[in-house]
């Protein structure tokens, strides 16, 4: 996954990718929300502050994403709660984990369940966030700041992240315009697949997803608007650079293919392998600007 496959908290995903790229990483960040939401999150943006390969998220394929993929690099150090809380011995482990040189440009600390910490673990973690012994980036993941010091909340940029949007419907066609701009601009499969993995354990939220890509398409086969109005939701913007008509056979053959992937899932087979084999069928069918959108 990627920080760009979270799904929701645009904002906050989006002021995080800009840090990155303008190379403005603090050396301390509290993320305040769900456990799932500020651990995968979490887990993402240790992962991109530690990839070489691109500048404002992390890449999936290299070395360092691989081996953080699969929780054993050595420069992304996880703080788990023993029992109820987190100690003051846990932190103080931390704190000599960082005077010694990282393996690699910097140590990437992050403290899940943040607010567990007990006072003394907290006035212990207070002088590492003011002055770092090393190259570190430190990531408090909370469910409530309360629970923190003032003293830590000071010296943390903070994110409040969302809870979970109700609107289901807005959810799933936020991730089919995105998989869509993603297929017309020739995204490799990897990211294809990475946008589809919150539908692949939930039959039903597949095939919802389906239904809302298929009438996506299919307003923009009876519109007839341009490429550029398809993935940025605009229906009268086509003053651009280029103006680009819908193919109408390349638009019916990809709601061919989003259609016998429905068929697929009625039938029993298996999510993953068919969510899996229709990007690899977008994949075949060059979802660019040569198939799909003819200059």
């Amino acid at each position: 996954m990627s920080i760009s496959s979270i799904i929701g908290n645009t904002t906050v995903t989006t002021e995080l990718k800009r840090a990155l790229a303008g190379g403005k990483i603090s050396h301390s960040y509290l993320l305040i929300g769900q456990s799932r939401q500020r651990t995968a999150l979490g887990l993402e943006f240790a992962k991109a502050i530690l990839c070489p390969e691109s500048p404002d998220d992390s890449c999936g394929r290299c070395r360092i994403c691989r081996k953080i993929d699969h929780q054993n690099h050595e420069d992304l150090l996880w703080v788990r709660k023993s029992g109820n809380s987190i100690r003051k011995d846990a932190i103080l482990e931390i704190i000599e984990t960082l005077s010694f040189k990282p393996f690699g440009s910097r140590t990437v600390v992050v403290i899940d369940d943040a607010h567990t910490m007990t006072l003394s673990a907290q006035n212990k973690l207070l002088k590492t966030l003011e002055e770092p012994p090393g190259p570190a980036v430190i990531l408090l993941l909370a469910e409530r700041k309360e629970a923190l010091l003032e003293t830590i909340l000071s010296r943390c940029i903070t994110y409040q992240l969302r809870e979970e949007e109700e609107d289901t419907d807005e959810i799933l066609l936020d991730i089919a315009v995105r998989w869509v701009e993603l297929c017309a601009a020739g995204g490799p499969f990897y990211r294809r697949a990475e946008l589809l993995e919150p539908f692949l354990k939930d039959r039903d939220r597949c095939l919802d997803f389906l239904d809302v890509t298929e009438d996506l398409l299919r307003e923009r086969l009876m519109h007839g608007v341009g490429a550029e109005a398809v993935l940025t939701k605009k229906t009268n913007d086509l003053s651009d650079q280029r103006r680009l008509s819908p193919s109408t056979e390349g638009l019916r053959q990809t709601v061919a293919a989003v259609e016998e992937s429905r068929k697929s899932l009625k039938l029993g087979y298996h999510i993953g392998y068919t969510m899996k084999s229709l990007c690899l069928c977008m994949d075949q069918r060059r979802i660019t600007e040569e198939s799909i959108w003819q200059k």
